[in-house]
């Protein structure tokens, strides 16, 4: 009997989460206690990784299209377990939001970012999203953080998240106004992929944009994404806004892009990121 209501609230819960109308109902207490017990497996992972200092970033390259060089890094969050074992963001960074542990995350990320600022004379990109920008602490750690290394702020940029739970955009556009003071660039990630995209654009002001890697990944077989990277290629002329491809993963890809006019490139066909 009481496995039979949990199995209804659960299920009553599931639905409300994921707008749905109708599930079948079957072991789903079952379920959800192994859903809970693997996040709560996966929060101590993230709190031991956080006291032993492994969290770490990785870096993967970004190309000008121009010339093939190297001129960016994007750093890229990476969790090392107690085996050594390196963990995707994929399989700890949602779970993370959901806990206490994810403001410690980005902290530490934003360390790691800034410490590799003084090791190359590259741009790096630093991924930033809306929870990040409306958490208090992380953003005294980012202006910390920005005038400890204001001689470096100039190659820097911001790549902010497609965010859906975007509470207060006026708190964005300051944080951005107040970024861009210390000459860091303003980059919008996975652009092409949502309706809110322009919203966005007219509100943030971008130096960059970064073309959504769905788009990018078809480009040689599929009419509509060539299409809407033209139209995105020609507003960013326009606006004089610089744009960089996701998900280069061969040189036929990386000649479509480099022809329609876009100056940067990132991905497998340059480099993994380590």
């Amino acid at each position: 009997g009481q496995e039979c209501i949990e199995n209804v609230n659960y299920g009553m819960k599931f639905l409300e989460d994921s707008k749905q109308d109708f599930i079948i109902a079957d072991n789903f207490s079952q379920k959800e206690q192994e859903n809970a017990k693997n996040n709560l497996k996966i929060l101590k992972m993230v709190k031991k990784a956080l006291e032993t200092s492994k969290i770490i970033s990785y870096f993967q390259p970004i190309v000008s299209n121009a010339t093939q060089e190297v001129v960016k890094y994007e750093s890229l969050v990476r969790l090392i377990d107690e085996k050594g074992k390196i963990i995707s963001p994929f399989y700890f960074l949602d779970i993370a939001k959901k806990g206490k542990y994810y403001a410690q995350i980005t902290a530490m990320v934003l360390e790691n970012s800034f410490k590799a600022l003084g090791k190359t004379d590259k741009v790096i990109t630093i991924n930033i999203s809306a929870l990040d920008i409306e958490k208090p602490t992380t953003r005294t750690k980012i202006f910390e953080l920005l005038n400890q290394h204001k001689a470096l702020a100039n190659r820097l940029v911001f790549e902010l998240l497609e965010d859906e739970d975007v509470r207060n955009f006026d708190d964005i556009h300051e944080f951005i106004s107040q970024v861009k003071e210390y000459g860091v660039k303003i980059a919008i990630d996975d652009f092409g992929a949502g309706y809110s995209n322009f919203e966005r654009l007219l509100k943030y002001q971008p130096d960059i944009l970064k073309i959504d890697g769905s788009l990018v990944k078809y480009i040689e077989t599929d009419a509509y994404s060539l299409s809407v990277v033209k139209t995105i290629v020609s507003f960013a002329k326009e606006q004089k806004i610089e744009l960089v491809a996701e998900y280069i993963e061969n040189e036929n890809i990386f000649n479509i892009l480099k022809n329609l006019g876009v100056e940067y490139s990132q991905g497998y066909y340059f480099g993994k990121p380590d």
